[in-house]
């Protein structure tokens, strides 16, 4: 009995220990609802913080502030978000450890549909969700028939 009571003991002290939250796939959800919500509102600031330092040393946070406008003045508001594709993978090794996530959205814009895919890296021990890359397909305005073929892309895929 005493050595049941300290290997549990143990384990609990060992998780205890770790003092890092298991970042869960709802939580990942959840932060995607709240950018988008605040995407709603075209305001280029309310979205900055969403996107991590690895994002903006790959691309200067004016000319993403610049591209995010230049899209929002093209194709209007954001009116819904359907999530189309969610993939998750652990990793473990030397050259880094952690969850990395692709998540591809279609948004109906006033004007538009744009596909909306988003890399988000968790690291091992990071307990931060951030936007690592965000890529764009604009798939033509609404009044386009929905087989339209002509796509015209722009990758900021920063991962």
């Amino acid at each position: 009995m005493a050595k049941k009571t300290a290997l549990v003991l143990f384990t609990v002290l060992l998780i205890s220990c770790n003092g890092q939250k298991s970042i869960s796939n709802s939580d990942v959800r959840s932060f995607m609802d709240d950018y988008f919500e605040k995407a709603k509102q075209n305001d280029f600031n309310l979205i900055e913080p969403y996107y991590s330092a690895e994002f903006y040393e790959k691309t200067a946070k004016e000319a993403w502030e610049e591209q995010y406008n230049k899209i929002h003045s093209t194709y209007g508001t954001l009116v819904s978000v359907e999530l189309t594709s969610w993939n998750m993978k652990s990793v473990m090794g030397t050259s880094g450890s952690g969850k990395y996530f692709t998540i591809t959205y279609k948004n109906e814009y006033e004007k538009g549909y744009v596909s909306e895919t988003i890399d988000i890296v968790i690291p091992k021990g990071d307990d931060t969700i951030k936007i690592n890359g965000h890529k764009y397909d604009f798939a033509g305005s609404l009044d386009a028939p929905k087989n339209k073929q002509e796509k015209v892309q722009n990758n900021f895929n920063n991962v």
